[in-house]
């Protein structure tokens, strides 16, 4: 069961990646000097522009992280905003830019509407670094809701009470109890937001303001797509990985801390609380409302309105829908078959390791008993790797890997994308299907034991059906992330397979807003779709994917 997940990560990540990264250490002494000095402004402007975005969805995400932590907040409050920052999680990131730019563009309806109020000069944001920016903040301030609203509401339940004992106020309680206690949480959510933002590439290449304000990922692209020039690619995939492996194994290390204080937390019922102050949640829910719902709901609304002259004003037609359903519909059978596709092969990879990884606890638990040391430990923590490891990588970095190591030909297929996507969605499959599992009982396993089920026959006939939400949920996730990847599929070149978000790209780079908003809301349609069958299905893995 191991070897399967492991090969085909072997061979579609980890001697991609390493290809990449080796590509920075195959230039001369003086070359690779001159490279590495022309790449720091671009380095210290991805971090510039990560460390502001993270502070901006910080600063979005955690009054509402607050609110919804509360016990004394309106049950329809918490159900609308859970609601609400759950949307950006739906939409790829191409749906992030189309949508930002319909909205808060230079002719946007935000600045079309602070116009008729009088507004003479409204800001003009679009294609400057504040517009990457803003987009970031938008687009991960959710994880920092989630996240921190999680661990607040944990910390609340486990120590207010008895703060509450002593005569502490919620608000006394905060900086001396609940902020330590939380902060490896919001922690947490910062440094995935950090690397998010460090690795975008779609929402940098569309809304950037040029030379000046591109990032690795951007450079890595033009360098290896549009100079050939795949030395310099390899500096630049250098040091992006070395700075998002970093803040990953950061990350690691404070979510292994994340779970002091569940148990307390568990032990409490949620404590009786003064309501929050309605005009706070009232205009928390309306910053919202207008951050999240008016980018998406521009995308339908601009797919419906056509100018019969340029001077002319917007009117009601299908005529875009009638223009893009020649391109878009077969872009989106494309895209539909390369998801399902990958969703199908990253499940049976993580059903298999995870299968595994059960069957070597038990093989270690049987050595244990018997006096032996344990067997499964390494091969336990390679699965975990294989598995996880996607979380942190570049989806432009794993594209030139797969260019140099299996040449343009053999990258432009249909296969090398579809494993490509099941390698970036792997990950939240494996994460899905393992909690599933972890949360048998321990009588089902051990009775297809005792029965002389193997380790997969128990898998297959046992553990699958019982957590079969989980799967069907690790599935929907799966193919929504693939459905909305551009970036492989940009990298990899696959010009003669056009699918749906690279048929987006296009129609907006070639300002035909109308075609690529009609294909947008299919886009939207079928993300929201998958997106409902994974809730419906069981718990959401987490994270996002994508990008």
């Amino acid at each position: 069961m191991a070897l399967p997940p492991l090969f085909l990560a072997a061979l579609a990540f980890g001697a991609p990646y390493a290809a990449s990264l080796s590509l920075g250490f195959g230039g001369a002494a003086r070359d690779y000097l001159t490279l590495v000095t022309q790449a720091l402004p671009t380095l210290a402007f991805t971090l510039k522009q990560a460390a502001l975005s993270t502070l901006l969805a910080l600063a979005l995400g955690l009054p509402g992280a607050w609110f919804l932590s509360s016990p004394g907040a309106p049950s329809p409050f918490r159900r609308f905003l859970r609601a609400l920052s759950a949307l950006p999680f739906a939409l790829p990131p191409i749906l992030v830019v189309l949508g930002f730019a319909l909205f808060f563009g230079n002719s946007g309806w935000l600045n079309r509407a602070l116009a008729a109020l009088g507004w003479r000069n409204p800001p003009r944001i679009l294609y400057r670094p504040e517009a990457v920016i803003l987009a970031h903040g938008f687009y991960n301030f959710p994880l920092v809701l989630r996240l921190a609203g999680d661990s607040l509401e944990q910390a609340r339940r486990a120590y207010l009470p008895a703060a509450a004992t002593l005569g502490a106020s919620p608000l006394r309680a905060l900086f001396p109890i609940l902020l330590p206690l939380c902060l490896p949480g919001i922690v947490c959510a910062a440094l995935l937001v950090f690397l998010y933002c460090f690795t975008s590439f779609a929402v940098v290449l569309i809304l950037g303001g040029g030379p000046s304000a591109s990032t690795l990922a951007v450079e890595i692209y033009r360098y290896a797509r549009l100079s050939l020039d795949y030395g310099a690619a390899g500096i630049l995939a250098l040091a992006e990985t070395a700075v998002a492996a970093a803040v990953f194994l950061l990350y690691l290390v404070l979510a292994g801390r994340l779970d002091r204080i569940s148990t307390a937390a568990d032990r409490n019922r949620p404590m009786a609380a003064k309501a929050a102050s309605p005009l706070a949640l009232g205009v928390y829910a309306l910053v919202m409302a207008l951050v999240v719902l008016g980018p998406i709901l521009s995308i339908p609304l601009e797919s419906l309105l056509r100018r019969a002259s340029r001077a002319g004003r917007q009117e009601f037609s299908l005529y875009w829908w009638r223009i893009a359903g020649e391109g878009a519909l077969p872009a989106l059978g494309r895209s539909l078959l390369l998801a399902f596709s990958a969703a199908a092969l990253s499940c049976l990879l993580a059903v298999l390791a995870n299968g595994a990884i059960l069957a070597c606890g038990a093989d270690s638990r049987a050595d244990r008993g018997a006096g032996r040391g344990g067997r499964g430990g390494l091969l336990r923590t390679l699965l975990r790797i294989a598995a996880v490891s996607p979380l942190a990588s570049s989806g432009i970095v794993l594209g030139l890997g797969w260019l140099v190591l299996y040449g343009r030909e053999q990258s432009r297929s249909f296969v090398s994308v579809a494993l490509v996507h099941s390698v970036i969605a792997l990950p939240f499959a494996f994460n899905s299907i393992s909690q599933g599992l972890a949360n048998l009982p321990p009588t089902v396993m051990a009775a297809g034991t005792v029965f002389g089920a193997g380790p997969l026959a128990r898998i297959v006939t046992l553990a699958l059906p019982i957590a079969s939400g989980r799967l069907r949920s690790a599935w929907a996730f799966a193919a929504a992330i693939s459905l909305g990847e551009l970036n492989a599929v940009m990298m990899l070149g696959m010009e003669g397979w056009e699918t749906l978000p690279l048929f987006i790209y296009r129609a907006a780079g070639a300002y035909r807003y109308g075609a690529a908003c009609a294909a947008g809301t299919l886009l939207i349609l079928c993300c929201a779709a998958l997106f409902l069958l994974s809730d419906l299905a069981g718990p959401r893995p987490g994270g996002k994917g994508g990008r």
